[in-house]
């Protein structure tokens, strides 16, 4: 990995790469993600005022303000590390409310009735995927040890390396049950022959899982679940901070984008059961 910046430059960036990679112990996507970060601000990160240009050339191409706000976590820790107290603080971003399945996407997906291997493979992560709102990434990194039926738990390997625990349904508990009893290799969901799921592969086969059960209208990813998910848990009256745990978010912030997505009526179905005047 290169940087097209000066010797001194070029050579601390290597190294904080390499000590976050073997003293830190981050995993390999969290590298990439460096590598991106140091790629969109090589050539201006030898002074505070240059990293400050960088960031409006790239709003002036286009590049989002949360796009940039990644970089920026990428810097600031970069030059945070080399002892210096310089810091860009982090741009305001667009509030965007999140895509999510509607209640009757939801009700189809839960009573597709797959057909073969792969499709019953495909509906049994999304019926994961719905009951606890895993990245796709945790998802495809269960094992069957990490499966815990008479508790109600799955152990999750999250971001940085961060386990956490997670409940289960007794619902989900049922679709597990019988996954398990048909599969007999370490990796929860892989190939025929063992071989681990690559996301690529689980997301075609949930968008081919989608268009058969007649979804339309909203994007056929991992990432909808996870947003569904989220949404109907504070929707039913969850609490922000479980759900923060469940979800494996370092900052509430991010949790709370979430609140976003509640309509008046949810507010107004939750207040009417823990109004004081309700009987």
């Amino acid at each position: 990995m290169s940087y097209d910046v000066s010797e001194p430059i070029r050579a601390s960036v290597q190294q904080f790469i390499s000590e976050r990679k073997y003293l830190l112990n981050v995993t390999p996507k969290t590298i990439i993600w460096y590598g991106c970060g140091f790629k969109a601000f090589e050539g201006a990160l030898e002074s505070l005022d240059a990293a400050k240009r960088r960031v409006g050339e790239l709003r002036e191409r286009g590049v989002s303000s949360i796009t940039v706000n990644s970089y920026l976590r990428c810097i600031n820790a970069f030059w945070k590390w080399q002892g210096k107290d310089w810091k860009i603080r982090r741009l305001k971003e667009e509030q965007q409310i999140l895509a999510t399945f509607t209640p009757d996407h939801v009700h189809r997906l839960v009573h597709w009735k797959p057909i073969g291997r792969n499709q019953t493979r495909a509906h049994t992560i999304a019926m994961v995927a719905l009951d606890t709102g895993l990245r796709v990434s945790e998802l495809l990194g269960l094992t069957s040890q990490d499966v815990d039926l008479d508790n109600l738990v799955l152990l999750v390997h999250g971001k940085g390396n961060k386990q956490r625990l997670v409940p289960v349904s007794v619902e989900l508990r049922k679709v597990l049950y019988r996954h398990l009893a048909k599969h007999k290799h370490a990796r929860l969901f892989t190939t025929r022959s063992g071989v681990p799921l690559t996301v690529r592969n689980s997301q075609r086969d949930f968008k081919v899982m989608c268009g058969q059960a007649g979804i339309t209208g909203v994007r056929a990813s991992w990432h909808t679940l996870r947003h569904s998910f989220a949404v109907n848990y504070l929707r039913k009256g969850g609490n922000l901070y479980y759900l923060q745990r469940i979800l494996g978010h370092s900052s509430i912030t991010t949790t709370e984008r979430y609140l976003r997505c509640l309509g008046i009526a949810d507010l107004q179905r939750v207040h009417d059961a823990l109004s004081l005047l309700s009987k």
